[in-house]
């Protein structure tokens, strides 16, 4: 399993990362929206990463989680891909504005270290199918 966590907060980031890796996941952790889009190929000709999720903060500061979702739904090359929204927000307008964005599902924060793995790869089944 290869995924791309993208969380503005640090602690979370090294956090979620590991849990992750422990289960054997190679993944690849970015600060920003910015940092994600570069990672994605989002704003260049090279081929789409062959990611089998990205794991998004939904409030993030410049770029949303929810901005970055429709970026990487507007990208040829990541039309299946799932993408998991994270938050610590109980606002349901913004998760709603994430999953309508694209958002294939929603995590609420804090996350469970003894399940997170898993429940990652149960969203990522789901999500294809």
């Amino acid at each position: 399993m290869k995924i791309l966590l993208v969380d503005d907060d640090e602690l979370f980031l090294e956090f979620a990362a590991a849990m992750l890796r422990a289960s054997g996941a190679v993944v690849e952790t970015c600060a920003s929206a910015t940092e994600a889009m570069a990672a994605l190929h989002l704003d260049d000709d090279k081929p789409a990463q062959d990611f089998d999720a990205v794991l998004i903060d939904i409030v993030m500061p410049e770029v949303s989680g929810t901005e970055l979702c429709s970026l990487i739904r507007g990208h040829g090359g990541y039309g299946d891909l799932p993408v998991i929204m994270i938050s610590a927000t109980r606002d349901m307008s913004l998760i709603d504005q994430a999953l309508t964005a694209g958002g294939s599902s929603y995590i609420q924060k804090p996350i469970q270290a003894a399940t997170f793995a898993e429940e990652i790869r149960q969203k990522i089944a789901a999500a294809r199918g």
